[in-house]
């Protein structure tokens, strides 16, 4: 256990440093574009006589100017990282507790409550990367005016504005030092170069007094970079920490020539109080009130850590888990174990298997599926022997590690959307038993028609099914699908043009607002929040802004879905922004969770014209229906049980509400169909 610990924080630790490199490279760039533009725009505004600067109204105009280059760059880059670095880490946050295992699942994801607190911190420290603009600005800006007010000749601004931005300056009357400056300038970020680089830092600094790591932009938005990564990831850590109940703690990081005594005693474990490095939160809060240390910060131990530039996290743990630690005592299991629910009478006489499974799979709450399951014959024993699940002439297949579909979230939708197929098969084999019962479920059809349509006639029992019955209205959807495609694809593509123009343009923020706005219009079917936990069970948190929500929100507004079938066009603006390019999100990596059954619910009606799951050779072999239409190909049985399987698993899935808005949406002739079946349970 302590192993897959240590990973779990190392998994964090490391993710932090990925986005770290990334964004610090980026901030280098960016600095030197400041460094470039005000320099230019210092020699084009500022008069000069003899090289010497002399008018102080335009040294007091160039202000806005400068304030204006630091927002078109500085705060872009600013965004990017609180809201694509700060998302990123929360879902490495998530993924580790996750990993860890023996926390309850209910504490393993993200909630609204941490939810809150991402958007919270990313306004928080973009505030503070604001203020580091503010702050330069107003720098800058003196140093103009004073050295325009002494005279000073322009060389000597120029160095002392670059000085400021970059840390090194850009010329000195000294050949030797402009020769150090310059390969510094060339080589910064060249690894390769880093110990000659560093060593003409020192002689830049002992020699000619240069301090290239002074009171700069580079350094304090360095090290708000790298604080701000890392007090995140503690502040999330924390307080998802304390929801669970874990009171212990462990440090983890490395120890390189610069780690402070403090954090190499944590680690190293001169003052660690048990056998596996653990401490009270208490005991950390008590020893950190206690110490003094160059660099450290006020405020929470837990999220401060060792103080500036600490590369260090803690972890939060429950000592049970240290199974060989003599020295902790044994604590009670955060949660106590649920007891299974006690089958209830709504599923009828059922097997021992179905009546620890159908509660779980359709709840213990009366419903029109609970009312269509108590018709049904007992559940022969499940065949565990298939590595996939299956149903068949009303045998279930299930895989034996998917067996205890209460902790298996695969598990339970498979499960449903097989059974699924049994109620579909099941009552249709009851109604073509009993004509009076038929004509009482469906009174608009006559018993011939009943059985001359195809909906209660095949060569074999498993042939016969109640989804049938909404044949025509599978088609109907499929022509609306199939026609929809090519013109929204058009549309939807000038529609991402648009977007990245406003992006271009105005930004993360703006971009966000229309997204926004897109998803609060009348013709739009989900809410925010619904977005939002849609994209959560992808792993994605939601961000108007971000990529993966643009895209997503796009498909649903144009009732499009990711195909295996139809290879649709990447769009990407240049190959300078090629981030920009929307992806198209694969819906088969949400296996966990109904995503992958709406898919497949949109594949079985429009035959993978949209969405996937099932083959297109699955769906060929299968008996027909009756119902063809030129263009259009032919409605099988294979159609409309896999729809109403998926039907039946969406509609008693956690977020059921949301699905069946999607199926209005994309399938809503299908879905009322199948609605007006479901309702007819009560007369059985």
């Amino acid at each position: 256990m302590a192993n897959i610990i240590e990973q779990a924080t190392k998994y964090r630790i490391r993710g932090i440093e990925i986005s770290e490199a990334e964004y610090y490279q980026q901030l280098t760039k960016v600095l030197d574009k400041i460094e470039d533009d005000i320099a230019s725009l210092a020699n084009k505004m500022l008069p000069i006589t003899d090289g010497k600067l002399i008018n102080l109204q335009q040294a007091i105009a160039i202000r806005p100017q400068i304030k204006a280059i630091l927002e078109k760059h500085y705060l872009p880059f600013a965004d990017r990282v609180v809201r694509q670095g700060f998302s990123k880490q929360a879902l490495r946050v998530e993924k580790a507790f996750k990993a860890i295992g023996f926390i309850p699942p209910e504490f393993q994801e993200l909630t609204k409550g941490d939810l809150a607190l991402v958007k919270n911190l990313k306004q928080q420290y973009f505030t503070q990367f604001k203020d580091i603009s503010n702050t330069f600005t107003r720098t800058l800006s003196d140093k103009v005016y004073q050295n325009t007010l002494l005279g000073s000749e322009f060389t000597e601004l120029e160095k002392e504005l670059r000085q400021s931005i970059n840390g090194i300056y850009s010329s000195s009357n000294d050949p030797q030092m402009n020769k150090l400056v310059d390969y510094v300038k060339r080589n910064k970020d060249d690894l390769s170069k880093a110990t000659l680089v560093d060593k003409a830092v020192k002689t830049l600094q002992t020699k000619f007094g240069a301090d290239r790591a002074g009171n700069n932009m580079k350094r304090y938005a360095g090290q708000l970079l790298n604080d701000s990564l890392r007090d995140f990831d503690a502040t999330l850590n924390f307080n998802k920490s304390k929801d669970a109940g874990l009171t212990y703690v462990k440090y983890y990081g490395d120890i390189i020539p610069t780690t402070r005594q403090i954090c190499k005693s944590l680690i190293s474990g001169s003052l660690n109080k048990r056998k596996n490095g653990l401490f009270t939160v208490d005991e950390v809060k008590s020893m950190w009130s206690s110490r003094s240390w160059s660099g450290k910060k006020f405020g929470n131990p837990l999220v401060v850590r060792g103080g500036y530039n600490c590369r260090h996290q803690w972890s939060f743990v429950n000592p049970d888990w240290y199974e060989d630690d003599a020295e902790v005592l044994k604590t009670k299991p955060l949660v106590p174990t649920p007891k299974e629910k006690k089958p209830t009478s709504i599923f009828g006489s059922v097997s021992e298997e179905e009546s620890s499974l159908l509660p779980i799979a359709f709840g213990a709450t009366a419903s029109n599926f609970t009312r269509m399951v108590n018709k049904l014959p007992k559940l022969p024993p499940i065949k565990k022997g298939s590595a996939k699940y299956m149903y068949f002439t009303d045998d279930i297949h299930m895989p034996i590690t998917q067996r205890n579909i209460s902790k298996n979230l695969h598990g339970k939708y498979i499960f449903t959307h097989e059974y699924g197929h049994r109620i579909d098969h099941k009552i249709a084999n009851i109604l073509s038993k009993d004509k009076k019962l038929a004509e009482k479920f469906m009174p608009t059809l006559t018993t011939d028609a009943i059985l001359g349509e195809g909906v209660m006639t095949g060569a074999t029992e498993y042939q016969l099914q109640i989804s049938n019955i909404a044949k025509k209205a599978v088609m109907a959807d499929r022509v609306v699908i199939k026609n929809n495609i090519k013109k929204a694809l058009g549309v939807m593509e000038q529609e991402k043009a648009d977007l990245a123009k406003v992006f271009l343009k105005d930004g993360s923020k703006k971009l966000g607002i229309m997204v926004e706005d897109i998803i609060k219009s009348k013709k739009f079917p989900l809410t925010i929040d619904e977005v939002t936990i849609l994209l959560r069970e992808q792993g994605i948190i939601y961000d108007p802004s971000d990529l993966n929500t643009v895209q997503f929100v796009l498909q649903i507004k144009h009732k499009l879905l990711h195909s295996t079938t139809a290879k649709w066009s990447e769009y990407t603006i240049n190959n300078e922004i090629q981030k920009l390019s929307l992806q198209q999100i694969n819906f088969e990596a949400w296996r966990t969770n109904g995503n992958l059954m709406f898919s497949d619910y949109v594949g079985a009606i429009s035959n993978n014209e949209m969405g996937f799951g099932h083959s297109l050779h699955y769906y060929k072999k299968s008996k027909s229906t009756g119902i063809t239409q030129r263009g259009y190909g032919t409605i099988t049985n294979k159609h409309t049980t896999e729809a109403f399987a998926n039907y039946t698993s969406l509609s008693n899935s956690e977020h059921k509400a949301i699905y069946k808005k999607l199926m209005n949406h994309y399938a809503p002739n299908t879905t009322s169909s199948f609605d007006a079946i479901m309702e007819r349970s009560n007369l059985l």
